[in-house]
């Protein structure tokens, strides 16, 4: 209990400055402009330390690249650098970059070339331009069949566009190399998909155990894999094995704004939404995101601040306007659940699954649909959800409410059941699965 509180003090800041400050923040943000706030000063003063060493990289490939315009080494070596530099600040304009390199690279050279593949598909995957990657990393395992962490990557490209029988095949290829950093997260995904979730929390664990002996990994990379392990905890109610995740990610990179925006999200799971807005107001003086905007709204209109809950939830939709982020499925739900933007969220995701066929945008399609009050056709979308027989609380709420929508009392309460035997804290306000339970006829 003392590491607990020790890690809280370090963390937190006094609530009535940070409410300060996102006041003064929050009209930036609103017209999609972010103030640039006095702690995400100062981690931008770190994370750039800390880039300075990419950053000379960057200059020494590119020295070489001008010495000569045609090696596709340096082209490579660019393209994952700026790939690294996007993934540890933000910027997706270095996805950009890093594309342009590795496809160059590539165009120079296939054989033996595959890191510019993987740079090229990586960057390909972080811009969800899914089909373009899934072509890319065909080509490379055609070319190269043998290696498992390209095969792994084809697996999760194939996740992403809801090929379930060609991830399959992929994953059944690499069992035997599992637990290699390159294989176990993905692998891991495939199996909390297929329902295996016990399965999937051991391989990501057996990988987080190497991950702390390997000091040389950037630290995005590293907090990503602490990310995903206190992940998959906290989706499964175990919410003190989650809490000891992140908090040792933290003490490992201790300005992920990932990390933090999910300890919001712990704190609020465990009935704490003061600390849960300390920890989100945190994250977003970061690096503001979808996920973390709709979150402290959440957790202040639980604490009883309308106002400041209205204020997150309006810069939640202004970035959505900005952004063109109802494509982003995070804030999708987001709005679903405020009954906001329904019929545009059902435009994006109809047009999602034409090049996606994923359980998740299924579950989004039959979740707009029902918003719109056609819970029939819902039920449909929502059959295709649950096909994998996902261990997923969420799946099992969205299609308890379209059942008893319909009326159908007696299976909306055996959904309703699994999504709280999967995860005991699973709640959802202002209507909770215990209130629709309770409601429903015996």
């Amino acid at each position: 209990m003392g590491r607990q509180t020790a890690f809280r003090d370090r963390i937190a800041v006094s609530l009535s400055a940070r409410v300060a400050m996102i006041v003064l923040v929050l009209p930036a943000a609103i017209a999609g402009v972010w103030a640039m706030s006095a702690s995400r000063v100062d981690h931008a003063r770190s994370e750039n330390a800390g880039s300075a060493e990419r950053d000379a990289q960057i200059a020494a490939w590119s020295n070489a690249l001008a010495a000569d315009s045609l090696s596709a080494i340096a082209l490579g070596q660019l393209g994952a650098l700026h790939l690294q530099k996007a993934r540890e600040t933000g910027d997706q304009s270095g996805y950009v970059r890093a594309e342009g390199y590795a496809r160059k690279s590539i165009s120079l050279r296939k054989t033996r070339n595959g890191s510019s593949f993987v740079t090229l598909g990586a960057a390909l995957v972080a811009r969800h331009e899914f089909a373009a990657a899934d072509s890319v990393i065909s080509e490379l395992v055609s070319r190269e069949p043998d290696i498992p962490q390209y095969l792994a990557l084809l697996g999760e490209i194939k996740l992403e566009r809801g090929d379930y029988d060609a991830a399959r095949i992929a994953f059944s290829s690499v069992h035997g190399v599992r637990t290699h950093l390159s294989v176990a997260p993905r692998l891991s995904r495939w199996m909390e998909l297929t329902g295996n979730s016990r399965g999937a929390r051991d391989l990501l664990h057996q990988a987080l155990a190497e991950v702390k002996l390997r000091p040389d990994l950037p630290r995005e990379q590293a907090a990503w894999f602490y990310l995903r392990a206190g992940d998959l905890d906290m989706q499964h109610g175990r919410l003190r094995g989650a809490r000891k995740t992140f908090e040792a990610g933290l003490e490992r990179n201790p300005g992920d704004h990932r990390l933090l925006s999910a300890m919001s999200r712990l704190e609020a799971a465990d009935g704490n939404p003061r600390m849960a807005i300390l920890f989100g107001e945190r994250a977003v003086a970061i690096r503001p995101d979808l996920l973390t905007l709709g979150a402290l709204g959440n957790a202040y209109a639980v604490a009883g601040d309308t106002a400041m809950s209205s204020q997150y939830f309006k810069a939640l939709e202004a970035t959505v306007s900005a952004s063109g982020a109802a494509h982003d499925r995070a804030s999708s739900l987001m709005l679903l659940d405020r009954n906001s933007r329904v019929r545009e969220v059902l435009a994006v995701a109809r047009t999602d699954l034409l090049s996606r066929h994923d359980i998740y945008g299924y579950d989004i399609l039959a979740w707009a649909l029902h918003k719109s009050g056609r819970n029939i056709e819902a039920r449909e979308a929502m059959a295709h959800a649950l096909r994998l027989g996902t261990d997923d609380a969420m799946l099992s709420y969205h299609a308890g409410a379209i059942e008893r929508a319909l009326g159908n009392d007696a299976s909306a309460r055996l959904h309703f059941e699994r999504a709280l035997a999967i995860n005991p804290r699973f709640d959802k306000r202002p209507q909770s699965v215990r209130a629709m339970l309770d409601s429903l006829k015996s």
